[in-house]
């Protein structure tokens, strides 16, 4: 055969080969079309480009990467700034008083009624071990007796171990603490895998910056792994940064058969962000828990938690695992805070799904049961700002979404009440998902519609004070599961719309300079 006559048949072969590739990959994008033809568009795009394999393209991955939603001349305060007033953990905070109920869960005392003190055990302290370096910590750790307060001494504790084990149960009078006694004089500097792998019940950390300071970033998961028997753990007032995933939670098996899973954990007043963007195809999550019941994660701060590698989608926070009773209330999530890219999710009951062996129960028909989402305000996330995955009998209030595409009700299991939330994006029931929608506010602006800036002072840079309150004062329903406000201020029987309660028709507040006296 003549060189012109290979040439063409390589030529036609080479054509074929791009028509099937084309055609393949037209069927995958018609199939993700009409499974998620609610998505945004460019969501969607990284979507078929990750299905059919042509999302290791630096040029097509740059193409369909979404737009920054923060404007790159945006200026917000560092986040670990000293002198941080915002949302999440700061030294002005005060660390009020939390209880454990008759089960072992770890409850806010704001959420208890004075009778109901009396069922539940204030947990106290009982030996002071202070310690002053990396090695006596691990000591007092390994030797931990309940009721023991293990304070750290001012100064930067570097581990280079694969985890720090804890097997030494406290209990709900006399949990095990470990804290400083300031946010801001202890550094915990973990070149490690996992830093605390906690198998054991009550154990309470304070106070605490906890820095991953690995050069691979897939060698740095989690700064807090909670498994098994590690029930009622408490993370409180703690900056945990440059990790895959903070804090992660899961089923373990025990040696009398079955499984065991961590419930009744407290992570409050925490911040959470990353300052680059992971370069790892590792899950980048904040707080991955699995499987677990009764977790509440309250007035915590999520920033910045982008995935460079792979899929580059991650989530601020996921409870799933066909968990139960889980509560997102309080929280700041700013998606895109210092830097962009990737598609950044905001809270999410059900996450991105579960495999049968690591559920309860090993039934993931289910993602989670009976969760509560409110009060939560929600910024700059690139994909919806809560995500209901197979998530049965949700609750999801007095929310707000500033530019988030949203709220997704996903799947025939999930089914929610999506009542009194403010948000300028859509409200999707997609895929058999279904949502009993009541007076929600859409605030996206264009002709004679209202939008963020005609009712807050500068919803851009935080600044939520209420400059227009007439759209929200009174105009809330009533609801059990609401009893206070962001700021934890009391709802009163005629409830504003929103996260915030107002006062005198004002209220609100600037997310980055709170109040200096929470009630």
């Amino acid at each position: 055969m003549t060189f012109i006559g290979k040439s063409f048949h390589l030529l036609r072969n080479l054509l074929a080969l791009f028509g099937l590739l084309c055609l393949v990959g037209g069927l995958v994008a018609t199939g993700l079309l009409l499974k998620s033809y609610q998505l945004p568009p460019r969501v969607l795009a990284m979507k078929v480009l990750e299905k059919t394999g042509l999302d290791a393209s630096p040029l097509l991955a740059g193409m369909v990467a979404p737009d920054p939603l923060k404007p790159s001349e945006l200026r917000l305060p560092p986040y670990d700034d000293p002198a941080w007033a915002g949302q999440g953990a700061r030294k002005s905070r005060a660390l009020t008083p939390f209880y454990y109920s008759p089960t072992g869960q770890a409850v806010p005392g704001l959420w208890l009624e004075p009778k109901a003190v009396a069922a539940h055990v204030r947990p106290q302290g009982l030996r002071a071990v202070p310690v002053s370096t990396a090695r006596e910590l691990s000591q007092a750790i390994n030797g931990a007796e309940p009721g023991d307060v293990i304070t750290l001494a001012p100064g930067t504790y570097r581990f280079d171990t694969r985890g720090i084990g804890i097997q030494r149960a406290g209990t709900a009078e006399w949990p095990i603490q470990v804290r400083a006694e300031e946010l801001g004089q202890v550094r915990l500097a973990l070149n490690s895998l996992e830093g605390f792998v906690v198998d054991a019940p009550f154990w309470v950390f304070e106070n605490l910056e906890i820095e991953g300071v690995c050069k691979n970033h897939g060698a740095c998961e989690h700064a807090f792994h909670v498994v098994g028997r590690g029930r009622g753990f408490v993370l409180r007032n703690s900056r945990v940064h440059e990790f895959n995933a903070m804090i992660k939670g899961n089923g373990l098996d025990s040696r009398e058969g079955g499984r065991n899973f961590p419930d009744g954990a407290l992570i409050e007043g925490n911040s959470f962000y990353n300052s680059t963007v992971r370069d790892t195809s590792s899950p980048v999550v904040p707080i991955d828990a699995v499987g677990v019941d009764d977790w509440t994660i309250r007035e915590n701060f999520f920033a910045d938690y982008a995935k460079g590698g792979g899929d580059r989608i991650s989530t601020a926070a996921f409870i799933k695992g066909n968990a139960s009773r889980g509560v997102f209330e309080n929280n700041l999530v700013v998606g895109e805070y210092a830097h962009a890219g990737g598609v950044r999710l905001g809270l999410s009951f059900g996450g991105g799904g579960t495999s049968k062996g690591a559920s309860r129960q090993k039934d993931n028909t289910v993602e989670h049961t009976d969760g509560i989402m409110r009060n939560n305000v929600i910024l700059y996330t690139s994909d919806v700002g809560i995500y209901l995955n197979k998530s049965r009998n949700t609750q999801v209030l007095n929310n707000l979404l500033f530019k988030t595409s949203g709220i997704d009700v996903r799947f025939d299991e999930s089914t929610a009440v999506v009542k009194n939330n403010l948000l300028d994006g859509k409200i999707r029931e997609r895929d058999g998902g279904f949502a009993l929608m009541e007076n929600n506010l859409t605030l996206a602006g264009g002709w004679l519609g209202k939008s963020f800036t005609d009712l807050f002072e500068n919803p851009g840079e935080g600044r939520l004070k209420v400059v227009n309150s007439r759209p929200l004062a009174g105009k809330g329903l009533p609801n059990e599961h609401v009893r206070f406000d962001f700021l934890n201020a009391p709802r009163k029987e005629a409830p504003d719309l929103g996260p915030f309660e107002l006062v005198d028709g004002g209220g609100g507040c600037d997310l980055f300079a709170l109040p200096q006296a929470l009630k």
